[in-house]
């Protein structure tokens, strides 16, 4: 099974940790929260992640997930991961609450396929609800082999 790592901005990663339980009803073991503070050395960071991603390896490698790519938290990830870890990684950037559930449902996945449904979750989370949300939108007269039919993400 695949350790996930969040590591964020602080208190970020905190915040969708708490998000979890209260969806879960608890934390699944697994699952582990670095929140960078803005004024960590990112040597201390980097030492930080590389605890917590041994503390929930569990043999079949580690997914981190960040908040924002090319930021400290991200860049932090980066080092302690994908060049000091040996062992199995890959990072996730732009991480949200639906892409945290959807990487508790597939750690049992290969790490790479679990990096692209994560992508796609995150995406997929996205909703606007804008004038016409997709339930209130009339009725479209495209073909149903129509790409135009399903313009919307329901």
């Amino acid at each position: 099974m695949l350790g996930l790592v969040l590591v964020t901005h602080a208190p970020l990663g905190d915040a969708i940790a708490q998000c979890v339980k209260h969806v879960m009803g608890s934390l699944p073991d697994g699952l582990a929260v670095v929140d960078v503070p803005g004024d960590e050395d990112i040597e201390q960071s980097v030492q930080r992640i590389q605890t917590a991603a041994r503390q929930v390896h569990a043999g079949e490698g580690v997914v981190f997930l960040t908040d924002l790519f090319g930021a400290t938290p991200s860049n932090a990830a980066v080092r302690a991961g994908v060049e000091s870890l040996n062992l199995p990684t890959v990072l996730v950037s732009g991480c949200n609450l639906p892409m945290v559930l959807r990487a508790l449902g597939f750690r049992d996945l290969p790490i790479n396929e679990v990096a692209e449904r994560l992508v796609m979750g995150g995406r997929n989370g996205i909703v606007s609800t804008g004038a016409t949300a997709p339930q209130r939108q009339t009725f479209n007269p495209a073909k149903n082999d129509d790409s135009a039919r399903n313009h919307h993400q329901q």
